[in-house]
């Protein structure tokens, strides 16, 4: 195996003799998932020194082997999958192939970084809130994100399980669309769809680079079938921002409160933040939390209709520099966040799909009805087919 770019924590050697879909291919996981006989660090070392090892792999990890897949590696991560950019201070920040001076994106950094290097077909990754799409849109490759609940999370350290969910990454369409035959179920959401719904709240404010990238696909969406623009507002955004911070903070300190408490772990800037932050988040404020979701899923469902699609950016910018500063950073993870959250607080599925540039890589972003997992991925293969016609 080649210079593993900082991406992998340990390798593996893991395979069934069994033939399928994924035969032959080769893969790695998140350090937050389990694999016979290692411990998952969570991207802390403190958490390692204080885990025992795994006495099974993850389902996820058995349903891709038994598929023919073979594991050869588990990956690095940002501590505790609380972030988006992929540094890490204990176990250093995986180096980003389509662009070694910027972030490679987190949380599942290491996955992302293993296949956009070339070292593995596919890798496996948890999305909470935007860990996989970010990693994608950075190092140019294809991402997923898949509805909550679609593929199992057991033997996976949650964050905040009413978001997390099951991701993957891949360099073509292909060979992604083929992991999502292996893990996704049959559900009856998966008939066609085909409008193209462009959220237009969601492309204001986004750097030229991504426009310029963007705008030939975008004619190509109008042209490619049905299509029609929508808008939430800045109120809603604002609102479910908020919201969705609490959220995902309460649920965060009840998964690692008591962890962190007895064990005093030292923490990078923003995760230590974050983490202080979620301690002071009350019943209350997730209780609110809950109630806005539900007030405000329906209007999402109406947005999507019976067979749409929308369209966004999967971030609205290039993968920040290594050099920038932390309030840059901080500020760029909320406006990234602003658009996770779409997918991220109604558990919607979401494909982001890397686009051409002479420069750092930016992306397009799918998010289908939960659910419609299968039918969203076919979706987007024969948009990706329609635009190697036209190019």
């Amino acid at each position: 195996m080649k210079l593993d770019l900082g991406a992998l924590s340990v390798v593996l050697n893991q395979s069934t003799e069994t033939s399928g879909p994924l035969s032959g291919a080769t893969f790695v996981v998140k350090e937050n998932i389990d694999v016979a006989a290692h411990v998952s660090t969570n991207g802390h070392p403190k958490w390692a020194q204080t885990h025992a090892a795994a006495e099974r792999n993850a389902p996820v990890v058995d349903r891709l082997l038994g598929a023919g897949a073979h594991l050869v590696g588990k990956t690095n991560m940002d501590e505790m999958a609380y972030s988006l950019l992929g540094a890490n201070p204990h176990y250093g920040t995986p180096i980003n192939p389509a662009t070694q001076d910027r972030h490679p994106g987190g949380s599942s950094s290491g996955s992302a970084v293993a296949v956009a290097a070339g070292l593995v077909n596919f890798a496996i990754g948890t999305d909470t809130a935007g860990s996989c799409r970010a990693p994608a849109a950075f190092c140019g490759i294809f991402g997923f994100r898949a509805s909550h609940g679609a593929v199992s999370m057991e033997g996976i350290i949650p964050l905040a399980p009413s978001f997390d969910a099951i991701g993957w990454f891949a360099r073509d369409i292909g060979a992604l669309a083929s992991v999502g035959e292996a893990l996704l179920p049959v559900a009856a959401k998966d008939e066609d769809v085909g409008e193209a719904v462009l959220l237009t709240d969601a492309f204001l404010g986004v750097e030229m680079d991504f426009a310029s990238a963007a705008a030939q696909p975008i004619d190509a969406l109008k042209a490619f079938g049905p299509w029609r623009e929508a808008t939430l507002g800045e109120d809603f955004f604002k609102s479910a921002l908020g919201h969705f911070r609490n959220m995902q903070a309460f649920e965060a300190w009840a998964a690692d409160g008591a962890w962190i408490t007895a064990n005093s772990p030292a923490f990078g800037k923003g995760v230590e933040e974050r983490f202080a932050f979620a301690a002071k988040v009350t019943a209350d404020q997730k209780a609110a939390a809950q109630a806005f979701r539900d007030k405000e899923r329906p209007r999402i469902d109406a947005m999507l209709g019976a067979r749409g699609v929308v369209v966004m950016p999967t971030t609205p910018f290039r993968a920040p520099l290594l050099t920038e500063s932390e309030e840059a950073l901080d500020a760029k993870r909320y406006q990234m966040m602003r658009l996770f959250l779409i997918a991220s607080f109604f558990g919607l599925p979401q494909i982001s799909i890397p686009l051409a540039t002479s420069d750092a890589p930016v992306a397009l972003s799918f998010v289908g009805r939960h659910g419609a997992d299968r039918a969203l991925i076919a979706f987007a293969q024969r948009f990706c087919a329609q635009m190697k016609q036209s190019r």
